[in-house]
Order: structure tokens, then sequence, then C-alpha cells
């Protein structure tokens, strides 16, 4: 599920605190980084679990709406479409969803205010009226409104600051977990059931999965085990400008795309080089993207020409980019 892109992040987070800090014990660097990415299934199964307690607060109106003294004939009969809803449901019964959120001690009930708001909010979308006006609703329909629903949640502000509340790590990857959390419930079927396994955003019964961690944790390891050396070479290529004055941001980026041309072989230069760029674009200055490309493109043709970059298979260099 975690794409290669995001762990390249999470390595690149790991490796600037270490450039910043004075931990140097690679054992408990490592260690620390592969707990924090499993600790991402902690967040996805909080962020669905708005969808369980938002089913039972719904219920829990409808039904303290048809107890007043004198409720309205909609109160009195109401259209139970929503609560009743096939694919809420199912993740609610689902017998691993509940373990882990028992797991995690996870409880909304002192947040009523705030899910009261969401459902008053929701029930003006279009979305949610259309689909009470329906006269027969599919799996599909019931799976819509749900993704819907999770949208709106997720985008809710006064939510996410309980998060964050919650555990302060969770706020760089908030949204990026979401958005991981909404492909799982897009993919759910309607085979889904109580006793179905329940998809984690990163899930070691998937061996590519595990292969990608692998993938992470050897990069951040074999940064940090060449520093010196990748330094010496950053130097090398700087012919316009200080090494000292250079953000250490992009002097990470620059290190951890050395790691990988040397020391990676399936890995495709352009793959990484692109990657790189990306990874400034989201984590450096405004100015950054064009000197990573530069330094990183001299730097590639002197580790080529020394030969040092040796690519196998799908590693080899895509030579229209050159």
């Amino acid at each position: 599920m975690l794409s290669r892109h995001f762990l390249r992040s999470k390595v690149l987070q790991s490796l600037y605190a270490h450039a910043v800090s004075d931990s140097d014990d690679l054992n408990v660097i490592e260690k620390n980084f592969t707990h924090n990415i499993r600790r991402l299934n902690d967040l996805g199964i909080t962020q669905v679990s708005t969808l369980v307690y938002f089913l039972e607060f719904a219920k829990k109106s409808i039904e303290e709406a048809k107890a007043k003294f004198r409720p309205t004939q909609e109160e009195a009969n109401p259209n139970m479409r929503f609560v009743e809803n096939t694919f809420a449901i199912a993740l609610s019964d689902n017998y691993e969803l509940k373990k882990a959120c028992d797991y995690l001690k996870i409880n909304w009930t002192n947040y009523n205010d705030i899910f009261r708001n969401l459902y008053n909010t929701f029930k003006t979308k279009d979305a949610y009226k259309n689909y009470m006006a329906l006269e027969t609703a599919t799996f599909e329909d019931d799976k819509s409104i749900i993704i819907a629903l999770f949208k709106h949640i997720m985008n809710y502000e006064a939510l996410v600051d309980v998060f964050i509340e919650r555990n302060l790590f969770w706020e760089d990857d908030f949204y990026q977990v979401a958005q991981y959390s909404l492909n799982i419930l897009k993919k759910l079927d309607s085979s889904f059931s109580a006793a179905s396994e329940f998809p984690l955003i990163y899930d070691e019964r998937n061996s590519q999965e595990i292969e990608d961690l692998d993938f992470a944790t050897q990069l951040l390891r074999k940064t940090i085990l060449s520093l010196d050396e990748n330094t010496d070479i950053i130097r090398h290529n700087l012919k316009q400008w200080e090494y000292d004055r250079v953000a250490i941001m992009d002097i990470v980026i620059l290190k951890m795309a050395i790691t990988e041309f040397v020391s990676f072989p399936s890995i495709p230069e352009k793959v990484t080089i692109n990657e790189c760029v990306e990874l400034s674009k989201e984590y450096s200055t405004d100015k950054s993207k064009l000197f990573i490309n530069g330094i990183l493109d001299k730097i590639h043709n002197e580790l080529r020409s020394q030969g040092r970059i040796n690519k196998q298979g799908r590693g080899l260099f895509d030579e229209s980019f050159l």
C-alpha cells in the first residue's frame, strides 16, 4: 500500500533528523524508522474508526428524535437507509477492525459535539440527499456514500485537531494516510464481511510491502554509513557553491541519491533523480529542484565515468534521459 515515494520521504525525514541531532546510534535510528512505519497503521485504523462511530451516532440520533414528546412526521417515521447501510455495517462488524480499535483503545464518545456537527452538516450535502432519495440502494450506492462521508470527516478541521492532540507524530502524515485509508475503502467489495481480513496501510501479510520496507530501511542504513564518502563527492561537484551554505535538506537529498545510484542496482537512475527532485519540491526551498537536478546530473556523470554505477535488469538507465 505504501508507495516507494512515501517511503523515501520517511527515509529523508529520518536522515534530516540525524543530520541536525547528536544521535549516531544506527540501530536505534533504524528501529525507530521501522516502528514509525508500522505505526502508520494505528493512524489509519483510527481514521476508519470514525465511520463506525458516526454510524452509531446516527442511529442514536434517530432514536432520540423518535422519543421526543412531539416528534415531527419525519422524526416519527425516519428514513433508515443510512443507518442500515450494508457497507457501513460490514465495517462495524468486521472482527479485525474491532479488535484493532479495542487494542488502540479508540473511544469517540467524548467528542459527540464534533460528531453532531459532522452529522448535521453531512445531511445537507447533495450526495446524502440523493442517496436517501433512492428508491432502492445497491451495495455500490452504500459504499459511495460512506466514501463521501469519509472525505467529509477527514476534512473536518476540528476532528483533525483531535487526531493531532492524540498523537503529535500524526500531524505530518495525517492527509497522506487518509488518502491511503480512502484507497483501502474503495477496494473493499461486496464480499467484505465480519470475517474478512481488514487491509492495512503497511501490511506484513504482503511480501511486496515487506520488500519495499526493506528497501527503505537499507536506503536509510547505507546512506548513514556512507555519509563521509558522499560528502566528499558532493563537495567535489559544488563548483559555484560553498558546501556549508547549502541547505541541510538539499545535502541530505543528494546523499540519499548517491546511495541509490551506487548501492541499489535494480533502481533506475532516472527514477532516483526524478524522486529526489520531487522530494526537494516537497521538503526544501523553491530553488532547490533546479539545484538538486543540476548537481545530481554532475554527480551521476562522474560516478558513471568511474564505473561506480552498475545497474542490472530494470535498473538499467534510460538512455533517452541523457
